[in-house]
């Protein structure tokens, strides 16, 4: 678990070192496509693994691994969207 820890903080800090400097449309879209990527299946599994060791019960651990997965991973699409299709104020 410690290594999809670093992995996890390592793709966040990656994240907002590419969104740095750039306009808002290109900073939804990269952290969009981390949270799609790298935050989604990392954060739900170790929150998953954390809820199921401290509850005993792998249902649980399963449970909240994949209801974290499908809100992370909408959330990423829906940033990634605004990123694609949002219109620029000129």
């Amino acid at each position: 678990m410690p290594i999809a820890i670093i992995i996890l903080v390592l793709a966040i800090v990656l994240a907002g070192y590419m969104s740095r400097n750039k306009t808002t449309k290109k900073k939804f879209v990269v952290w969009g496509i981390t949270a799609i990527i790298a935050i989604a299946p990392l954060a739900s599994w170790i929150a998953g693994m954390l809820f199921g060791m401290d509850g005993e019960d792998g249902f649980l651990g399963f449970t909240v691994m994949i209801y974290g997965f499908v809100l992370i991973e909408v959330i990423g699409f829906v940033l990634l969207y605004f990123g694609i299709f949002k219109r620029m104020k000129r």
